[in-house]
């Protein structure tokens, strides 16, 4: 996610294909600014970190040694490449530069500008973080506030679940995603009024192997998840 910008960058990977596309998308209208771009690269890519209209990727320069990395500052908006750095493992970045290590004579710390790619003396200083994007508390079968969670589903709906689940609330409403056991795992994302009633049902996936984290997200007045690991899903909160 692009704090300055309200873009959300999206990374989908074909593990059979051994191919990877790049989306961008504006989070206030859903539409893309570009969609499945892919580039010279097909596989040892991704993305590494954004910051208002630059996004940064980083490129595994040997497949044998992930510790040799490059990296390429691409223009969101402009849909071009800004510069690239071939001897560099992201750290940080923020609205001015970008953090790193060299390992080409040993192992040297390097700050580049953002813009041109240029080392520069200028520190970093803190990270910027998106305070737009709200996401859920994960808690476990041994913590408290899962077996709180899970007596209220169970009465409410008939429904157990098990292995994690994920909670927050946020405007008067309760969002949990949880696993239940059917034929194999399946996770499900309820949106529960502040009175207990039920505003939206949502079968996120299905026939899982194991849990996952971040399962949803709120942004803009949205909540956002992916389902069946192909769709991306927005649902306005109202």
């Amino acid at each position: 996610m692009s704090p300055g910008s309200g873009v959300l960058l999206l990374e989908v990977r074909n593990s059979e294909r051994k191919q990877v596309a790049f989306s961008a998308l504006e989070s206030n209208t859903g539409k893309f600014i570009w969609r499945d771009k892919s580039f010279d690269e097909p596989w040892w890519i991704s993305l590494g970190a954004v910051s208002d209209d630059i996004v940064v990727f980083t490129v595994y320069l040997e497949t044998n040694n992930p510790d040799k990395k490059g990296v390429f500052a691409y223009h969101i908006h402009n849909d071009t490449m800004l510069w690239w750095h071939n001897d560099f493992s992201l750290v940080s970045i923020s609205n001015k530069t970008v953090e790193g290590i060299s390992s080409k004579y040993g192992f040297k710390k390097v700050i580049l500008d953002i813009h041109s790619g240029k080392e520069t003396s200028e520190a970093v200083g803190e990270q910027e973080i998106n305070d737009n994007v709200i996401r859920p508390h994960q808690y476990l079968p041994d913590h408290h506030y899962f077996n709180t969670v899970k007596i209220f589903l169970e009465q409410k709906f008939n429904l157990s679940p098990v292995m994690a689940l994920e909670y927050l609330e946020h405007d008067s409403i309760v969002f949990i995603s949880f696993y239940v056991q059917e034929s194999e795992l399946a996770n499900y994302l309820f949106m529960i009024s502040a009175e207990g009633n039920l505003l939206m049902k949502e079968k996120l996936d299905e026939q899982l192997k194991g849990i996952g984290l971040d399962t949803f997200f709120i942004l803009s007045g949205c909540v956002l998840f992916v389902k069946n690991k192909a769709k991306l899903v927005s649902y306005k909160i109202v």
